[in-house]
């Protein structure tokens, strides 16, 4: 019996992974008479949160984190369009030292829009679902980039 040849397209992807270092500031957080300030970052595709900031201390208003946090960020990159994957991450404000519903608001952010950066991007995002009028500030640099040519 004569089965006939099947042609696959190839696909080329290119995996890139980036490690973004990332500095956070928060303002306008008077409102909410809290000792501390912790924000998680979670993968928007996975649900758990991959990074945490320490606890920071609000003073006059404003809350600033002193260590930054290291994220490795992975990519999918099509060849032929040269087009990436979204990457959003949502990151998550909290209160520390509260028993329950400690969160103060959460906000997104798409990775992928910033992997052309060659200086530090300083980006400010309102919080949605927020109790407060409070404004993330994220200053990120991207620090390493490692591609993989993968054929699938």
């Amino acid at each position: 019996m004569f089965k006939s040849a099947r042609w696959r397209s190839e696909k080329k992807k290119k995996k890139i992974k980036i490690v973004f270092k990332l500095q956070f500031h928060a303002t306008q957080v008077s409102e909410l008479k809290a000792e501390g300030l912790t924000i998680s970052l979670v993968p928007g595709d996975v649900g758990k949160p991959t990074g945490k900031t320490e606890k920071a201390t609000v003073l006059d208003g404003d809350c600033r984190w002193e260590s930054p946090v290291y994220e490795t960020v992975k990519f999918v990159e099509d060849v032929k369009t040269g087009k990436l994957n979204q990457r959003i991450y949502h990151l998550i404000l909290s209160t520390t030292g509260s028993t329950k519903s400690g969160v103060v608001g959460e906000t997104s952010i798409d990775f992928a829009d910033y992997i052309d950066a060659t200086n530090t991007c300083n980006v400010s995002l309102h919080l949605h679902n927020s109790i407060s009028k409070a404004m993330l500030h994220v200053s990120s640099l991207f620090l390493f980039l490692a591609l993989m040519l993968v054929m699938t």
